[in-house]
């Protein structure tokens, strides 16, 4: 997890400590988080140069939060 950018860096070290996966490659984007469980809601691209990088972990953080975790959908 070595984004460039601090706030997603932690972010990113959030959603794994959640037990999300963080992938990193793939086209424009940095890479991709998603969970464990395969909900269909819970996953996001990450960017590598969002406009506003601040943001852009506070949205990693609220769909890591939002998700409905194991056996839930």
């Amino acid at each position: 997890m070595a984004h460039a950018k601090k706030h997603i860096r932690e972010a990113l070290k959030y959603a794994a400590s959640q037990g999300w996966d963080v992938v990193e490659g793939g086209g424009h984007a940095w890479g991709k988080i998603y969970c464990q469980h395969g909900h269909s809601d819970c996953w996001m691209m990450i960017w590598s140069t969002p406009r506003n990088p601040e943001n852009h972990a506070k949205r990693i953080r609220k769909i890591v939060n939002a998700c409905p975790g194991p056996g839930d959908e």
